[in-house]
């Protein structure tokens, strides 16, 4: 189906009507999730030096806390989206909360690291059956008139949790050890079940009684295997290896798919769809631009301007507090003008902000490098929540449990692009960030320099995507 062969409105079938309440429960529900994911992620990272104390393990070793959970997040995302359709993407959703309790519970006790390691691995795939059905339920019950305003305060909880997560980790991670902070999962994750099963009756199972495809999900599996750790390990020459075997495999997969009638990833909207192609597009471009600017300025803030930890992540709150703040807001404009022009707004003043960034120097006062985060915070804004908005607009109501996936893999593409780019430009200019003395300061900013020099290129490549996406057709599917 194609934004072109929408039905117009006077042939809109009347849809099933949600209360507000019944809504707001559901919002409420689906927020707390986007809430956790980035919250979970900043305060676990946060206590890696601990974890690596209790457990003796390297820093090298303390890298598979993060690339365990990307990697199966982005593995199960697909196939759980498409058991969503099948079964339920309430049930699906449920499945993830329980799932996140048990692994949450788990972890503190665990007897080593490499369970550990395997408990957030299984904590992903648990995150990857929620990321592929929120923004799906949210669509689902809410209609395309009201959606910007809903991925707006969604939006917002995402920002709030990558605002709270390095504040609470390290309050909680000081005070009572590591294991305190996968206790304070538990509740979160269960209040937000609690709210979707309560507020959503019934179960959307659009595709109930088609097959599964296990080909397909193989195929799929292999290439994301390949890629995610080919990319998260780069410059190594196994990493490499991996990433050209996963760029190999990924045109053949896509072709595989293209060709199946009950596929579990449907590529036929890329082909089909302009505006859920461009969309997506665009958000891969947008995170592969801007995921790695924590991680240089958290390093920049640290080992140029010599601020401790807790100082440093004071000055990186601007950018996130900004996105919580203007998001909703920005969300329920998008609900009144196109939302192309909101987005391809926001990856405008993406690009200005990255040009910013590489003006820093060793002694650029902090007050600057807060101005330079609000810029990028403001940029966000206007970016995501109309993205997010105008793709779950673009398809029928079959296909929201499929788009809301892509749009999570996208994001996460985006992610493993963006730090590889960084440890490329590292490996290139530097050699290493453990190597970060006084010396090789000027070294480092080039390495900088130049990743925000190319993201800036890529938010500008992505707004020309957001621009082309074309305007909205009547999408009566909800």
């Amino acid at each position: 189906m194609t934004s072109h062969s929408l039905a117009t409105e006077s042939s809109c079938p009347v849809p099933r009507v949600y209360s507000s309440k019944e809504k707001k429960l559901i919002l409420a529900g689906a927020s707390i999730a986007a809430f956790m994911t980035p919250f979970a992620g900043a305060m676990v990272n946060l206590s890696l030096p601990q974890i690596g104390e209790t457990f003796q393990v390297t820093a090298h070793a303390l890298g598979w806390m993060s690339t365990a959970y990307l990697l199966a997040s982005v593995l199960f995302l697909i196939p759980v989206a498409r058991l969503a359709d099948l079964f339920g993407r309430k049930k699906v959703f449920l499945l993830g909360t329980v799932i996140v309790v048990i692994t949450s519970f788990l972890a503190p006790f665990s007897p080593t690291y490499d369970i550990l390691v395997l408990l957030r691995f299984l904590d992903g795939i648990g995150m990857s059956c929620i990321f592929s059905t929120a923004s799906a339920i949210i669509s689902s019950v809410y209609p395309p008139k009201e959606r910007g305003t809903a991925f707006g305060i969604n939006v917002g909880f995402i920002y709030i949790g990558f605002s709270l997560g390095p504040v609470v980790g390290g309050i909680m991670t000081d005070n009572f050890g590591w294991q305190s902070l996968f206790f304070l999962l538990i509740p979160i994750s269960i209040l937000g079940g609690l709210l979707i099963s309560y507020g959503l009756k019934g179960d959307f199972a659009e595709s109930k009684g088609e097959p599964f495809d296990w080909a397909g999900t193989l195929f799929y599996a292999i290439t994301v295997f390949f890629l995610i750790i080919g990319l998260t390990n780069l410059p190594n020459n196994w990493a490499i290896v991996c990433s050209v075997i996963g760029l190999i495999s990924l045109p053949a997969f896509i072709l595989y798919e293209k060709r199946q009638s009950f596929p579990v990833m449907k590529v036929k909207l890329f082909f089909q769809n302009k505006m859920f192609a461009r969309s997506n597009f665009a958000s891969f471009l947008n995170y592969a631009a801007t995921y790695s600017i924590v991680f240089f300025m958290s390093l920049y803030l640290q080992s140029v301007d010599n601020l401790t930890a807790q100082t440093a992540g004071l000055v990186l709150l601007a950018q996130p507090v900004i996105q919580a703040i203007f998001s909703p807001l920005i969300g329920r404009m998008s609900d009144k003008i196109e939302s192309r022009y909101l987005s391809t707004f926001g990856m405008i003043i993406l690009a200005g902000g990255l040009l910013l960034l590489t003006t820093l120097s060793g002694n650029t006062p902090i007050p600057v490098v807060i101005a330079f985060e609000i810029v990028i915070g403001f940029g966000f804004a206007f970016f995501a929540a109309p993205n997010t908005s105008s793709i779950m607009n673009s398809v029928g109501k079959k296909d929201y449990s499929s788009a809301s996936s892509v749009l999570a893999v996208m994001r996460q593409a985006g992610m493993a692009l963006s730090m590889a780019l960084a440890m490329g430009s590292i490996s290139f200019f530097v050699g290493s960030t453990d190597m970060l003395g006084p010396e090789v300061i000027p070294s480092f900013l080039n390495a900088m320099h130049a990743v925000f020099i190319l993201s800036a290129v890529l938010c500008l490549i992505g707004a020309a995507f957001s621009y082309a996406r074309g305007t909205a057709s009547k999408n009566c599917d909800v």
